[in-house]
């Protein structure tokens, strides 16, 4: 590993500490400087001027024209990200893929230092990573059944990103270990404008570190599977690991422990971890500070325990099987569910990071394709004539917002060094592109796969305006990459005023983490329509004179649909034998006393909210799983919302049913859907906000709290996880819980066994 020399100076007000780092010392590793000596700040660039984005969700409604004024003459073209897919005939998907950093553009901002997804199939020659222009990562197509083999490499110059290591403060700082941007008040000792109250580890912190969490799968949550608990340290220069994860890949198994993997990945990954170690304890030993506990022997402790260690550097072979329910359910062991073919995503999930990596837009779309002839692209394909692929038929959107730092980094009081206004989380871009335009013919139809990439603050919403577009004929065909059963595809549920989303009147809306799939037809009449998200134009379609187009199967939408795959039929209620949920309520919830967003209290200092889930913040009371079921166990759960914003709830692994949501209108009055049957899958859903009622004097008399019912059941695989909201900013600072799957004969006992520390 190459060697550096580091200068790195804390940012507080008072006399400037300098520590001088050598060897491979990488930010994400200063883990555990918290209650000891030094914590880790790593990879936010310290800047000034922030202004508290937190925004109450409601929907606008926006004028649609069918004309256009001049602004469209200069969009881009609209493109679908670059992909990379399975290799024809043997059924994986092989790649590279890179997170590296550069200098590039962002549309209204300028030239801006960012962390970029860069990947391509393995087989192939690296292409030119020297582009300037901002782009989602490649779309990664595949099948059911399909091996995906993804070698994921953290190539981050960390040099690039400034951070500070904190050497003024006592045990117990708030900022002990987190991120800081602006001065310290000389009062309180607090960093202004951030991380003012913000407790390690739920602050911003740690953003050269890296995973890849690939949402809406259906598979392992631990070793190389869908696994976030999982810390990739940067490494610039590392060693080619090419031939040792061919090696991996080539053998057709999938590792289901640690040792299983090839000697020389275990023993070059202990060694370089111990030279980390090493370095971090060297540099406090220089400022009188005691070491950082030790990354190795944390993973050397999971590793005795016939678990995956969690800290690895510069290199991890993703890989797992998405599971094909017409296959697998003859297997053995059989499965009980399968993949639900569809629009999913992946993206970067560190925690402290999850919103900065968003914003950098380290994200990008996966499309799971159907294997059989009357599965869901199959059909859609075949009813259009569209042949064996979708081509320009399927246009993919990758919503996202690009800045440098988060909100709160940013001060409405101007302190904290030069002015930033994060004027790049105050746009939503498409694939990259500001306002891009659709070309359509009269008359077409293509499907459109659309995926809220956004941190899911302010304009991230896409709300239900945006299908509310003159002349334009929508069918919604899936949700959160699950199909529609067809009594919903034929009624529609989200395109009504009675949408299944938790906001009165209704529409279909993506809270951030959502993803729908559309058949869209363009209307007869030629002319440039611009596609709102309430007020904002977020892209235009410009349909061309030309003769409308036909279709060899009928009209548009086709009247039947596709069957429902047997697993994802609507499950049943629990049973008496049924293992209940003890933690239910979920209650996502901020500080009591507190009635809305902003800083509070406004004297002597303001603080944004501190979000936490059923009174506390991730790992408050140290190390525990919150949520722990057992396999195959069949559960309801209550999701309630006690605070004024709503709050996407996510969930990994297994995707849910909506069976009921009721949203507050007035004091004790909701108004509730609650379908007899047929209920929508989801992996993601909005909890509604609550109603607070105040007295004169300010304090709270009454909250009405929102509420969403959902029905899931655990199959297939055990492993630790995570629930958490995905407006990432409050998942970062805490509004996230730790879930683990036990097999049924280790129900309770095993929940607490070997957990994962905070990561």
């Amino acid at each position: 590993m190459k060697k550096a020399n580091r200068t790195i100076f804390n940012q507080s007000n008072q006399k400037t500490n300098r520590l001088e780092v050598k060897g491979p010392l990488r930010s994400g590793a200063w883990r555990k400087f918290i209650g000891k000596a030094v914590g880790v700040a790593a990879g936010i660039a310290v800047a000034a001027i922030i202004v508290l984005s937190l925004l109450l969700w409601h929907p606008v409604r926006a004028e649609m024209h069918a004309s256009v004024p001049s602004p469209q003459l200069g969009s881009p073209a609209f493109a679908n990200p670059i992909e990379v897919h399975s290799r024809a005939g043997e059924k994986r998907l092989r790649m590279v893929m890179q997170l590296i950093n550069g200098t590039y553009t962002i549309p209204n901002v300028g030239s801006e230092t960012l962390r970029q997804f860069r990947g391509w199939d393995a087989s192939q020659s690296a292409p030119n990573l020297s582009n300037d222009q901002i782009s989602p990562g490649p779309t990664l197509r595949t099948r059911l059944g399909d091996m995906v083999e993804i070698s994921f490499l953290n190539r981050i110059d960390d040099t690039k990103f400034p951070y500070t290591f904190v050497t003024d403060s006592p045990p117990g700082q708030s900022d002990f270990g987190c991120d800081k941007a602006g001065t310290r008040d000389p009062h309180t000792g607090i960093i202004l404008p951030y991380p003012g109250n913000d407790k390690f580890p739920n602050c911003f912190h740690g953003s050269s570190t890296a995973n890849i969490h690939f949402h809406g799968t259906h598979t392992s949550p631990d070793g190389l599977g869908d696994n976030v608990l999982v810390q990739v340290l940067p490494q610039l220069n590392q060693p080619d690991w090419t031939a040792t994860f061919n090696q991996i890949y080539d053998s057709g198994k999938i590792p289901q422990k640690w040792t299983d993997l090839p000697l020389d990945y275990q023993t070059k990954q202990i060694e370089l971890i111990k030279q980390h170690d090493e370095a971090a304890a060297a540099a406090a030993k220089k400022n009188n500070l005691a070491p950082p506990e030790s990354l190795a022997k944390a993973n050397q402790q999971m590793i005795d325990a016939g678990l995956w260690p969690q800290y690895l550097l510069g290199a991890f072979p993703n890989f797992f099987q998405i599971p094909d329910y017409d296959t697998c359910k003859n297997a053995n062991p059989p499965c009980k569910a399968g993949q639900a073919p569809g629009t999913h995503w992946y993206h970067a999930h560190k925690h402290g990071s999850t919103a900065l990596h968003i914003r950098n837009g380290l994200s990008g779309a996966l499309i799971i394709e159907s294997s059989q002839e009357d599965g869901y692209d199959h059909f859609i394909r075949k009813f259009y004539g569209w042949g064996d692929s979708y081509g320009a038929h399927e246009k993919i959107f990758v919503f996202q917002e690009y800045d440098t730092i988060q909100n709160l980094e940013r001060s409405p009081r101007g302190a904290g060094g030069p002015p930033n206004p994060g004027k790049g989380g105050a746009q939503v871009l498409v694939n990259g592109k500001l306002t891009p335009t659709i070309t359509m013919q009269p008359g077409e139809v293509q499907l459109w796969r659309l995926i809220n990439a956004t941190e899911g603050n302010g304009p991230g919403i896409i709300k239900n305006t945006l299908f509310q577009a003159p002349g334009f004929t929508f069918k919604q065909t899936a949700m959160d990459g699950v199909q529609f059963s067809p009594a919903n595809y034929a009624n529609q549920p989200f395109l009504t005023t009675n949408a299944p989303n938790g906001i009165v009147p209704g529409g279909l809306v993506l809270a951030a983490g959502n993803r729908a799939d559309l058949l869209v037809q363009a209307p007869t009449t030629p002319g440039i329509v611009a596609f709102k998200s309430g007020g904002a134009t977020l892209f235009f379609v410009n349909v061309v004179t030309g003769t409308p187009v036909s279709f060899p199967n009928g009209a548009f939408p086709p009247a039947t649909w596709t069957t429902m795959p047997t697993f994802l039929k609507d499950l049943s209620s629990p049973g008496p034998n049924d293992v209940i949920n003890q933690n239910s309520p979920v209650k996502f919830q901020w500080e009591d006393g507190r009635v809305g967003v902003g800083l509070l209290p406004k004297t002597p200092l303001g603080f944004p909210p501190h979000f936490m889930i059923n009174g506390k913040q991730f790992n408050q009371t140290g190390d525990i799983v919150d949520q722990c079921m057992p396999l195959d166990g069949l559960q309801d759960w209550v999701l309630e919302n006690w605070t004024t914003l709503a709050h996407p709830f996510h969930i990994h692994i297994n995707p849910f049913q909506v069976v009921r949501i009721a949203t507050p209108t007035a004091r004790d009055t909701y108004n509730v859907y609650a379908p007899p049957n047929n209920f929508v899958w989801q992996d993601t859903i909005a909890i509604p906000p609550a109603k607070i009622s105040t007295n004169a004097a300010g304090q709270i008399t009454n909250v009405t709290p929102g509420r969403v019912t959902i029905r899931q059941t655990y199959l297939d695989f055990t492993g630790t996880y995570v629930l958490h909201c995905h407006i990432l900013a409050h998942e970062d600072r805490g509004m996230m819980q730790l879930v683990r799957v036990v097999p049924a004969g280790k129900y309770p006992a095993g929940c607490q066994d070997h957990i994962p520390e905070h990561h």
